[in-house]
């Protein structure tokens, strides 16, 4: 039984990485509250402000607070707000959006309310599937995203992809998170500049909807959903192809465009932070002991739900 204790300890130690601390299974809280309170300290020494971990409610909260629906003669997608000076807010969407021949458009924002927006025509994406939207608020403020680098996340870390499904009525107004994880990373990038591979569920009406890190941060830009009925979108940009696997496996992934190749493009309207911090170990910490990994491997039974509290905030 000694060995079974000691080897199962190890195994712990491995999941939770080197460098952060050792914790033996056998002194590790037996209660929701205390191990709550252990989570909230251990993410106190590793993360600050918006880098505490989110709960799920939480990044609900936040990812429906910074995404609006782009009503057009179509029908809608989703949008990000990205910036707000004085009074007017940029919004990034994907162009395929608002490819439309009645170039007017509605943005419906998280109140409910809708507003006139004009597309920003002198903006060069360089054949990527972006566009910006610009609207006027004279009495409402709303809250402006927080932006990451993508290439700061690793293949399985969690992704959260938020928007509007298309629904029978115009006037429907669900907004869906979903949970998944990262898959692909690509250093190529596909046509359109698709290169973040997630497992996450995107629906139609999505595209243009963030997606997000487990600190609520927008890493990228939902646009492609598993399983294409058409097309064939898994093309690199310079012409070549992927493999035929890595081509299987791309088809059951959403992709998104990686936030930094707006910055990179329209740095006016989108800038990531330079100062980095080690989220490496809190990140373990959130994959391990909040997710079924963990509770399988101690043979507990883990609601999703429990979760430490955190001081996630985006700007306004």
């Amino acid at each position: 039984m000694l060995y079974f204790v000691n080897l199962r300890s190890l195994i712990l130690a491995a999941y939770i990485g080197s460098g952060l601390f050792y914790l033996p299974i056998e002194i590790l809280p037996k209660n929701f509250s205390e191990l709550e309170s252990s989570v909230t300290k251990i993410q106190s020494q590793n993360c600050a402000e918006c880098n505490n971990f989110c709960t799920i409610k939480e990044l609900k909260s936040l990812a429906k607070s910074i995404t609006v629906k782009i009503i057009s003669e179509n029908g809608w997608g989703s949008g990000i707000i990205l910036k707000r000076e004085g009074k007017v807010y940029t919004v990034i969407t994907n162009q395929h959006v608002l490819d439309t021949d009645y170039k007017s458009y509605l943005i419906q924002t998280p109140d409910g309310l809708l507003y006139q927006a004009n597309k920003i025509e002198n903006q060069d994406f360089q054949g990527n599937d972006l566009a910006l939207l610009e609207f006027r608020s004279t009495h409402s403020t709303y809250t402006v995203a927080s932006l990451e680098n993508s290439t700061t996340l690793s293949p399985g870390d969690k992704t959260f992809a938020a928007g509007f499904p298309a629904l029978e009525k115009l006037q429907d107004t669900e907004f869906l998170l979903t949970r998944g994880r990262l898959s692909i990373l690509s250093d190529h990038p596909l046509e359109k500049g698709y290169q973040i591979g997630y497992t996450n569920v995107v629906k139609k009406g999505m595209s243009g909807g963030p997606l997000l890190n487990i600190y609520g941060q927008v890493i990228g830009i939902n646009g492609m959903h598993a399983y294409p009925l058409w097309g064939d979108p898994y093309v690199y940009s310079d012409g070549s192809q992927p493999t035929v696997t890595l081509r299987q496996k791309m088809s059951h992934l959403a992709f998104a465009i990686p936030i930094e190749t707006l910055a990179k493009l329209a740095p006016k309207f989108a800038s990531i932070p330079t100062i980095k911090l080690d989220k490496t170990a809190s990140s373990k910490v959130f994959n391990y002991l909040l997710f079924d990994a963990f509770s399988e491997l101690m043979n507990w039974k883990f609601y999703r739900d429990i979760l430490p509290t955190s001081s996630c905030k985006s700007k306004v």
